[in-house]
Order: structure tokens, then C-alpha cells, then sequence
């Protein structure tokens, strides 16, 4: 009796263990689905419910990466590029190195009257020599803006924009340098778009930027970039992003790439109408991990 007893109880264990298997196998790929899309309206909705501080404008661009698969775009239009302007000056910089026509081991020496504020090269000592490789480096990763100053000058503006409109960017383009308000109000202004930070991020992803190397190089770079107190501020910490930031009064700026745990992804966050920084910067990385955790898993 006994052990008709226990045979049973077996029995039923084993069953309920099959059906849970069943419902798992039914109900996981629906969820693994849902987890891979993202909508406009789904921004929008992000848009409206995280943020504490109210009154910013987003423009936000998302998209995975590895498939065939359009952007998410909110709101995208024409901005002050701020430092984001510094991702095309990198991209001619190597341009011009492949072409022999920048050594990357050119020494400079920093003459502190032509510094500006903004990152540590206005803090050296004048006649310090740094080379262009470095200054490179400290455009990206501590959004120099002495050094992107210097670049501009070696490189020169208009290679800048026609580097700008070879890549297909219809909003970016170089009419100033970094910190030249007198510039300003002229009407001399450097602008650009999530659409078309996003189209260069995408280029340097899939090495169809300059070539595989250079793109990789680039991405490198971007990979060490110190101001992390938006896209990456909330997100697991053995993620990779390659990343760059921008900031202006009233503007901040965040785009790059994740290298998510199931999917890699392009998000770009331009928030305008900024008062209240610190609340806006938590504000943007509560989207930033909004969406890893719509997609990025």
C-alpha cells in the first residue's frame, strides 16, 4: 500500500515538473521577445514618467546592433553639437594619418596663451610638449578642449565638414572652435543630431567608417572616456561603452555604443532646457538603464 502510494506521488511530481516545462517553453521566447523591442511610443512614455527634473526637451536615437533593423528616433533635430563636434575631428585626424599627412608622434608644445578651459591641457606648465597622438586622446577621453582646438588648426575646419558630409551627416558641421563665444554671436555655431552621431556610430561599429583598424582604434579610444555620469552611470559595471559627452549651458549630451550582455546597441540622449544638472544627469542615466533593461540584457 505503501509504496502504491509513493509510486504515485512520484508520479504526480514528475507530471507537475513536465508541465512546467511545457509552460516555460511556451511562455520564454514570448518574453525574450518582448525584451528585443523598443517603439517610439515606448520612448515617449520613458520620456514622460522617469525624469524628476521637468521642462527638458530629449532628442534620443536607439537602435541594437547586429541585425537589420531600423533606429528608434525621438524628437531628433538640429542642436549645438557642444563636445560631441570632437567625434568627426577625431575621425579626420586618423583620416589624415592614413594618408601620411599627420604623424600621430608630432610633438606640440602647448603655449598657455592659446589654452581654454576645459579639460587638463589649460593646466600644464607653457612649453610643456605633449604629441598629437596624445592631444588626440585628450580631445576624446577628457573632452579636452585645448586640444581640440589644436586639431582643428593641424587638421583644418573645412577638411573637418567635408569629412562631415563624406560620412552622410546632413545636421553636423564645424564652424567654430571650443570655447570661442565671440564666435557665438556672430551666429558661428557647431551643430548636430542624434540622427547623425547615431549614423557615425553605427559606421565605426561595422568598420565602414575608415577602415577596420583606424575604426577600431577610434572605438578604443572612446572606450576610456572619463566623464561617465550618464550612459554608463547606472549600468552593470563590466559593460564595455564606447562613448562621448557634451555639454553647454542649458545642454548635456551622451551618445555611444553599448556592448550589452545579450545585444550591443547605438543610444544617443541629447537633453536641451537643462536647470537643474544633477537631477537631469540621474534623469538620463534612469533612461539609459531603462532601455539596457528593454534591450541590452
Amino acid at each position: 500500500m505503501i509504496k502504491v502510494v509513493v509510486e504515485k506521488m512520484v508520479a504526480s511530481l514528475m507530471f507537475m515538473c513536465f508541465m512546467i516545462v511545457c509552460l516555460f517553453t511556451l511562455v520564454l521566447p514570448n518574453v525574450a521577445s518582448a525584451a528585443g523591442t523598443i517603439s517610439e511610443k515606448w520612448l515617449s512614455q520613458q520620456v514622460t514618467t522617469i525624469p524628476i527634473e521637468k521642462g527638458v526637451k530629449y532628442a534620443i536615437y536607439v537602435k541594437p546592433l547586429g541585425d537589420d533593423g531600423k533606429g528608434v528616433i525621438l524628437n531628433s533635430h538640429k542642436m549645438a553639437s557642444a563636445s560631441l563636434i570632437k567625434i568627426p575631428i577625431m575621425i579626420e585626424a586618423f583620416n589624415q594619418k592614413n594618408q601620411g599627412k599627420l604623424d600621430f608622434n608630432e610633438p606640440v608644445v602647448i603655449k598657455h596663451s592659446q589654452a581654454v578651459e576645459g579639460g587638463s591641457v589649460y593646466n600644464l606648465p607653457d612649453g610643456t610638449i605633449l604629441t598629437i597622438g596624445q592631444i588626440l586622446d585628450l580631445m576624446i577621453v577628457q573632452s579636452d578642449n585645448t586640444a581640440a582646438n589644436i586639431l582643428i588648426d593641424k587638421l583644418k575646419m573645412e577638411n573637418v565638414n567635408a569629412m562631415i558630409k563624406s560620412l552622410g551627416c546632413k545636421e553636423t558641421v564645424l564652424q567654430r572652435k571650443m570655447m570661442d563665444f565671440e564666435a557665438v554671436k556672430q551666429g558661428r555655431q557647431n551643430y548636430t543630431s542624434v540622427n547623425d552621431i547615431a549614423n557615425i556610430l553605427g559606421k565605426l561599429y561595422s568598420s565602414q567608417c575608415l577602415d577596420p583598424e583606424s575604426d577600431k582604434a577610434m572605438l578604443d579610444i572612446m572606450l576610456r572616456q572619463e566623464d561617465n555620469t550618464v550612459i554608463p552611470a547606472q549600468l552593470p559595471h563590466d559593460l564595455k561603452i564606447a562613448h562621448k559627452t557634451g555639454e553647454l549651458d542649458g545642454m548635456y549630451y551622451d551618445c555611444g555604443i553599448v556592448y550589452g550582455h545579450s545585444h550591443d546597441y547605438i543610444l544617443c540622449i541629447m537633453a536641451e532646457n537643462v536647470k537643474d544638472e544633477p537631477h537631469v544627469l540621474y534623469d538620463m542615466s534612469s533612461l539609459s538603464i531603462a532601455i539596457y533593461d528593454q534591450i541590452g540584457r
